[in-house]
C-alpha cells in the first residue's frame, strides 16, 4: 500500500514513526534560557564545573544552580542524562 501510495506521489509514514512523531508533539516543549543552552553546549563537550565557570565568566556556584536548573527541566539527575535526554529532544 505504501508503495502504491508513494507511486502515486503521496506522501507515507510507517505507523511506528506517525506515533512518535505524535508523542514528541503533545510532550510540552523543554525551553532553557539562552545561558543554560550555552552552558549545556559546554557540558556536552565534557567540562568540568570549574571549566564552564571559567569558560562563561561565572562562578562554579552559579554553574551549579544553572545545572540543577538544567537537570530539573530534563528530568535527569546528572550530567551523562542531561546530555542524553538534550540530545534526544534535539537539544543538542
Amino acid at each position: 500500500a505504501a508503495v502504491l501510495a508513494t507511486a502515486r506521489g503521496e506522501r507515507t509514514l510507517s505507523p511506528e514513526i506517525t506515533a512518535a512523531l505524535m508523542e514528541r508533539m503533545q510532550r510540552p516543549a523543554i525551553s532553557l534560557s539562552a545561558r543554560e543552552m550555552e552552558l549545556l553546549k559546554l557540558l556536552a563537550t565534557g567540562a568540568t564545573n570549574k571549566e564552564l565557570a571559567e569558560a562563561l565568566f561565572i562562578s562554579q556556584a552559579t554553574v551549579k544552580t544553572h545545572l540543577v536548573h538544567i537537570y530539573t527541566k530534563l528530568g535527569v539527575d546528572n550530567r551523562t542524562a542531561a546530555i542524553a535526554a538534550a540530545r534526544s529532544e534535539g537539544l543538542l
